[in-house]
């Protein structure tokens, strides 16, 4: 996928197709649900872990931010049951090695794909839909190798058979094509990197989201920041976990650009506090960030730090 296609999009779809439960059009259901991007997201994802608390794991080596993140936050048997199915979406969307500090690191994705593992999942994906070629994205990020090593899955979602049709129930994005696998997970995890990004000012774990979502370019050819807003009201992770070790400070999403360390992996069920805190680390006002105010507004999240539970280890 070019540039072009990335901005053109394919097409934003057509009438949504009447989505019972958690999203999904269960077999042999003809009866229609109308959700709306706060009340569906709540019924579908609860997570055993304090939604009021945000854990901070400072340090370099991979494995070990995430042991003392999961323990933190109170432990990975709060999240991933035996037999779980696993979805993380990490940020493979460019064609960067780990040192250049465009994606995910790769070596973080691989503990938490050993954590899940090791806490009974049958299965771990990582999954994103790459701008670009996606065999060049996953072998040049490092996410394929690490997480096969780890025994995990990774491939990209960039045929259209990956969505199903939703309904979003929002006031710019109504309805969308959005990952069936995401949506039939046992355990969704948002992996995000803390970087630039020329038209939101920072990416982390809502405009991550995007990359669940087919017709990318719908999002840029109406309000993108109310569409992000929108999109994390309708399927709020059961954790979004910040890649904040090192990212570039200009020059996003693609890069290259300046990097900077900030050597810390955020943990935290709510999506809007993550990004908060994001924020900050990027010496922007949580506020200043479309988005993350939009979203707080739909009442994904609390955007005020002092009102959660910040422990740093």
């Amino acid at each position: 996928m070019n540039r072009r296609q990335f901005i053109s999009g394919v097409g934003y779809g057509i009438l949504s197709l009447g989505l019972a439960g958690c999203g999904l059009k269960l077999p042999g259901d003809s009866s229609s649900t109308k959700s709306t991007p706060g009340n569906q997201a709540t019924s579908a994802m609860v997570s055993g872990h304090d939604r009021s608390k945000l854990v901070i794991a400072e340090g370099t080596e991979p494995e070990t931010l995430i042991e003392k993140g999961f323990t933190a936050l109170g432990g990975i048997g709060a999240l991933v049951r035996q037999g779980a199915t696993v979805v993380i979406k990490p940020n493979f969307s460019v064609p960067r090695k780990p040192e250049e500090a465009c994606t995910t690191n790769p070596l973080l994705v691989a503990a938490v794909v050993k954590q899940c593992l090791a806490a009974g999942a049958k299965e771990v994906k990582v999954i994103d839909y790459p701008f670009n070629s996606p065999p060049v994205c996953l072998a040049n990020s490092g996410i394929k190798r690490a997480v096969e090593a780890a025994g995990g899955k990774a491939f990209a979602i960039n045929e259209q058979t990956y969505y199903t049709q939703v309904d979003i129930g929002g006031k710019i994005l109504k309805t969308a094509l959005f990952s069936k696998d995401v949506l039939d997970a046992d355990v969704f995890i948002n992996f995000p990197i803390l970087k630039h990004h020329q038209l939101t000012k920072v990416t982390m774990g809502m405009k991550n989201m995007m990359g669940l979502v087919w017709d990318r370019g719908y999002f840029h050819n109406t309000d993108v920041m109310q569409g992000v807003a929108e999109l994390a009201a309708y399927r709020r992770p059961h954790l979004t976990i910040l890649d904040a070790t090192r990212g570039i400070t200009a020059k996003g999403p693609y890069g290259p650009g300046p990097i900077r360390e900030w050597n810390q992996v955020v943990f935290g069920v709510d999506s809007v506090a993550v990004d908060a805190y994001g924020a900050t680390l990027f010496g922007v006002k949580p506020e200043e960030i479309g988005y993350v105010a939009a979203a707080a507004q739909l009442g994904v999240g609390e955007i005020d730090l002092k009102k959660l539970t910040v422990v740093k280890v």
